[in-house]
């Protein structure tokens, strides 16, 4: 935080920087602390080099990503039909070790107007607000440096499980949610993993390290002008909640999502990643799931 340290200007900065303190704490008390993963802007260096590796390098980031990940998920089927889901299992692969921190500012959150019957974060309790904007701070910082293709990562000041990446202009709305499953007896959310070609959907599930199933998807969106963008998308049950990790195309622009299933899939079994969802299982941060969902 910048402060005007001339004298003569206003009250002591050390001062209020100690009261300031005081009062978050005594806003915060009680609240269960969250994973110490990602320092303020951890990830400022290694995001620069990584964006410019991307931009110069995207052909040869394709080639490589068809090896590495290969056994994560396999290339997608061309046959007509539905065609049922193949399985990949991989080994614990780490996507990069966490840089230094850094004294550069995290993003400033997107703001997104709440429509009717929405409950927007600013409406929370102080403390529990504070603890949620926590969470999409180290969350944004995380997904900014393993989705470097995404540009800037930020939070979404709506929900704690919304984001929001730039890359050139264009704007890719990102979902991280970590809910609740609702009771025992409810009907399973997602139907069978198989291709919908006539949809433009295709859906795998692979074996993350722990035995952690995840179904991975694939799905063409909103059409215009005889062009349509691709969202891309990761669910898994870890513990007692539903975990999902989605990227969406740019509507306005009609730009697909940057990144794929498999680049996903590498972010799911990543361990600073599943540390922040073991946080939110065990201290849920949104509603318990009352509806099914489709693939």
């Amino acid at each position: 935080m910048f402060t005007d340290r001339s004298p003569g200007r206003g009250p002591d900065p050390e001062a209020e920087d100690l009261l300031i303190r005081a009062a978050m704490e005594q806003a915060a008390e009680g609240v269960p602390a969250l994973p110490d993963l990602v320092p303020v802007a951890l990830v400022q260096g290694r995001r620069r080099r990584n964006r410019a590796r991307a931009a110069v390098g995207a052909g040869v980031t394709g080639v490589v990503a068809l090896g590495v990940f290969g056994a994560v998920l396999p290339m997608w089927g061309s046959g007509g039909g539905s065609q049922p889901s193949r399985t990949g299992s991989v080994a614990s692969q780490p996507t990069s070790a966490a840089p230094s921190p850094t004294t550069s500012r995290a993003p400033v959150p997107v703001h997104v107007e709440p429509t009717a019957g929405e409950t927007p974060m600013a409406a929370l309790p102080a403390a529990e607000r504070s603890r949620q904007e926590e969470f999409q701070r180290q969350a944004a910082a995380l997904l900014d440096e393993l989705l470097p293709e995404l540009g800037t990562v930020r939070p979404v000041d709506l929900a704690v499980n919304l984001y929001q990446g730039g890359s050139d202009g264009n704007t890719f709305p990102l979902v991280f949610s970590v809910r609740p499953q609702p009771g025992s007896g409810a009907v399973p959310a997602d139907p069978p993993c198989h291709d919908i070609p006539s949809k433009g959907f295709r859906c795998r599930t692979a074996m993350l390290p722990g035995g952690i199933k995840v179904r991975a998807t694939s799905a063409e969106g909103n059409e215009s002008g005889g062009r349509t963008i691709t969202g891309v998308d990761v669910r898994f049950v870890y513990r007692d909640s539903t975990v999902r990790l989605s990227v969406d195309g740019d509507d306005s622009s009609m730009v697909s999502a940057p990144v794929t299933v498999s680049q996903l899939a590498a972010v799911a079994g990543d361990s600073r990643f599943l540390e922040l969802v073991k946080y939110a299982d065990g201290h849920p941060m949104e509603d318990k799931e009352h509806t099914v969902r489709g693939g």
